[in-house]
């Protein structure tokens, strides 16, 4: 028998119309297999697939031949049945077809009668098995397009970089959440939309560029400035297989923090080449006046140049420390021990170490009521806090003229200590007072064009007072002088000592 040949069910209790069945199929090289009855026939059925066409009769005894239609579609739905019957009705061959008979075929027959809805059947049945596949993998295939979309949103969705993509009518059709978080009015955006509905002219600019290449793919990078930031838009083109485009990409990476400190870099470069440069100068001036024999011997005259020398390296040293101090602070390498100690103490050590650039202005520094002061014990760093006090001090000192007057107050209340710095200087602007913490801030003045700094010491104050969980803050007037308040947790509302790095 031919491995490939179609198996067929008969179902029929003549032995005649069964055998004749079976002879004139397996003539034409199918596998037939025959029962005499529904059950048998049932039985020999166990699963979908073991037969592709099933011939019954109608009138059996015992199970008829509705029942067995039944129970032999509900095993396998694909199966083929043709009904075959010596009491052919209309009413029975509408009851057969809805039971799910694919033909009808009355007795006698001729082989040639049965052999034609017998081979209709079977090539149905092929087409119909043949259009699931296609159905299934249809499905598949849309649910593996599904995947990839949903794994490819994901992905977009994930990225910290803004994501626009447009279609070739200039039309935005995706964005990606980064892109919502950039610009704030573009997540209310509903897609498809206009690209000059994102309300930024140089990124529209970016991507008609990117569009308008004629043929060789063009891509784009520029800077462009959104809302308050700097970001870096990377454009090309999206093409198909064949090489025509369908359309621009934009990636939007956020550059404002490299930006700033581009700039820090470069406020940098300029402050350390002038802060360096003229110290240095004028320690070279002030020695060779010296080496060259233009003192004439002079020891007064030779020690005030020496004075100057060592101020100006003073100064050198200062800036060296902050800088170290910020970057130490950055890096995590800064540490801090903080203990009880006593603010009156350390107030009065800063403004030691900032008499001497007072009397020489002839300007006085007084810490008024300092000592009397009930309540004055922190948790701190004694050496962080006397490098806090002693640059507001000498910042006070700098920018007072000269006989001026800097007092340090010392107040407390039921949680904090109160350290005030006063002074009757040039002061500052209110937009002056705002960015005086930053890092190289400096007020740009006629009044302040000969005074040295760095732009690093309020920072390093600012930076110090926060570790110590405290608060600094300024007020000031131009030209009616500025006070720099330091607030700090007193010692009975703090635990234990600690030591802490940042």
């Amino acid at each position: 028998m031919n491995a490939e040949a179609t198996p067929i069910l008969v179902i029929d209790d003549e032995p005649g119309i069964r055998g004749g069945c079976q002879r004139a199929l397996e003539a034409e090289g199918y596998l037939v297999c025959a029962a005499t009855d529904g059950p048998a026939g049932i039985e020999m059925c166990p699963r979908a697939g073991t037969f592709h066409l099933a011939l019954v009769d109608l009138k059996m005894p015992g199970m008829g031949g509705m029942e067995v239609i039944a129970r032999l579609r509900a095993i396998d739905p694909h199966l083929v049945i043709v009904v075959i019957t010596a009491y052919a009705t209309i009413d029975t061959a509408v009851e057969a077809t809805k039971r799910g008979a694919y033909a009808y075929l009355p007795k006698p027959f001729t082989p040639d009668e049965l052999l034609v809805p017998v081979r209709n059947g079977l090539e149905r049945r092929s087409l119909a098995l043949e259009a699931e596949r296609l159905r299934g993998e249809r499905e598949q295939r849309l649910l593996e397009v599904a995947y990839e979309r949903s794994k490819c949103r994901t992905v977009i969705n994930c990225m910290t970089d803004g994501v626009l993509v447009v279609n070739s009518d200039r039309q935005v059709v995706l964005r990606n959440a980064a892109s919502g978080r950039i610009a704030g009015e573009w997540a209310g955006l509903r897609m498809p939309v206009r690209a000059e509905a994102l309300d930024c002219p140089p990124l529209v600019e970016v991507i008609d560029e990117v569009l308008g290449a004629d043929r060789e793919p063009t891509f784009v990078t520029r800077e462009i400035s959104l809302g308050d930031g700097v970001f870096m838009a990377c454009a090309g083109p999206v093409a198909e297989p064949g090489g025509m485009s369908m359309g621009a990409v934009v990636v939007l990476r956020d550059i404002t923090a490299l930006k700033k400190l581009e700039t820090a870099k470069s406020m940098f470069v300029s402050m350390v080449s002038h802060e360096v440069r003229a110290p240095v100068a004028a320690i070279e001036s002030n020695i060779s006046l010296i080496l060259e024999g233009y003192t004439k011997g002079d020891v007064g005259r030779e020690r005030e140049l020496l004075r100057r020398c060592m101020c100006r390296a003073g100064a050198l040293r200062q800036m060296v420390s902050e800088l170290m101090n910020l970057t130490a602070m950055d890096t995590g390498h800064f540490s801090l021990s903080r203990k009880r100690i006593d603010l009156r103490d350390v107030l009065a050590e800063a403004a030691e170490s900032c008499s001497e650039s007072a009397a020489a202005k002839r300007s006085e520094i007084s810490l008024d009521g300092v000592a009397d002061s009930p309540r004055a014990e922190v948790l701190g760093d004694r050496t962080a806090l006397i490098s806090v006090f002693a640059n507001l001090i000498g910042n006070a000192v700098k920018y007072t003229p000269e006989e001026g007057h800097v007092r340090v107050t010392l107040q407390s209340d039921d949680c904090c200590v109160h350290v005030n710095v006063i002074d009757d200087g040039i002061g500052m602007k209110p937009e002056d007072c705002a960015r005086c913490f930053g890092e190289f801030f400096r007020v740009r003045s006629r009044d302040t064009a000969g005074i040295p700094g760095t732009g690093l010491g309020l920072t390093l104050c600012h930076r110090l007072v926060q570790m110590h969980d405290g608060r600094i803050a300024v007020r000031s007037e131009a030209g009616k002088g500025s006070t720099f308040t330091v607030s700090l947790n007193a010692a009975d509302n703090h635990g234990g000592e600690s030591h802490e790095r940042f």
